[in-house]
C-alpha cells in the first residue's frame, strides 16, 4: 500500500491539498508541490502502521491531479 501511495503522488500532474486551519474547514483546495505533498506523505507513513486512511485520502483523479483530503 505504501508503494501505491507514494506511486500517486509521482504520477501526479498537479497536487492539491484540502486546507484546515485552527480547526476551521477553509472549504478551499491549495495548490502546492509535489515535493510538499511526498514530504508530508513520507513522514506520515513513517509514523503510522495503518495506511488505510492514508490511501483513502489521496485520490488521483482521470485527469491527472492530484487530491488530498
Amino acid at each position: 500500500m505504501k508503494k501505491e501511495i507514494l506511486n500517486r503522488v509521482k504520477k501526479a500532474n498537479y497536487c492539491f491539498v484540502w486546507c484546515v486551519l485552527d480547526s476551521y474547514d477553509v472549504g478551499y483546495y491549495f495548490k502546492t508541490s509535489k515535493t510538499e505533498v511526498l514530504f508530508y506523505v513520507r513522514k506520515y507513513i513513517k509514523n503510522n502502521s495503518n495506511l488505510e486512511n492514508l490511501s483513502n485520502a489521496v485520490i488521483l483523479r482521470d485527469d491527472g491531479d492530484l487530491y488530498i483530503n
